[in-house]
């Protein structure tokens, strides 16, 4: 299956603070239009009494395997790291939209699906520190995935509403139960898939040409 590995956060940074009640910003903000695994993306984390903006490394390294850019619902509670990280390293990845590929025959073609009430979406996501030869810690992140998305192979990002990243953020909550209770899937009716361009595939493209909607035919590439 594959993983959920491109995503944009198209907001503006007024926005952002303002809808997820951010308190502090400690890094540089730019508007994303073609994220994907291991590139720094923004994160919300609580640190103290503050809502923070930070950012972290996409995917788990080094010796996590491959997979380590998203984590599975399903078996998330099979690996001890895993849980260990889901009960005490939290944040939230926020998100105006995520890219997804449909096989066609002999081609597939590139969408984008977007909330259709929420400019701005935050998926759940665990975190650990990896610490280099002199000690130095560089924070990494996954995302927690489940089932399949719109009738592709690719994993569906959960989706917090507003009370849930209210506990999901808070470190004082460690129950697994409550935790897990707060992942649940969205129907797909929740969502707007429209085609854009299949170069979103080439990382080297971060302009807003990523999210522009195509002429389906236009999406489609020979493989």
């Amino acid at each position: 299956m594959f993983m959920c590995n491109r995503y944009s956060l198209t907001a503006e940074l007024s926005e952002l603070t303002e809808d997820f009640r951010i308190d502090r910003v400690h890094v540089p903000y730019l508007r994303r239009y073609n994220i994907a695994p291991t590139q720094q993306i923004p994160i919300i984390q609580q640190i103290g009494e503050e809502r923070c903006l930070n950012q972290q490394r996409w995917g788990l390294m080094p010796y996590w395997g491959k997979s380590s850019v998203n984590a599975s619902l399903d078996t998330l509670g099979d690996k001890t790291y895993l849980r260990s990280m889901l009960t005490k390293k939290r944040c939230i990845v926020p998100c105006s939209g995520f890219y997804i590929w449909r096989q066609e025959g002999k081609s597939r073609s590139a969408w984008r699906a977007v909330h259709r009430r929420k400019s701005t979406f935050a998926m759940p996501g665990i975190y650990d520190l990896w610490l280099d030869s002199e000690k130095n810690e560089f924070p990494m992140c996954t995302l927690i995935t489940r089932g399949s998305a719109f009738e592709t192979e690719h994993r569906l990002p959960l989706i917090l509403d507003e009370a849930s990243i209210d506990v999901w953020l808070d470190p004082k909550e460690t129950r697994t139960d409550v935790l897990y209770a707060l992942l649940q899937s969205l129907p797909e009716s929740e969502f707007r898939i429209y085609p854009v361009t299949p170069l979103i595939e080439s990382v080297a493209l971060e302009t807003p040409d990523c999210i522009a909607e195509l002429n389906p035919a236009l999406s489609l590439v020979k493989i």
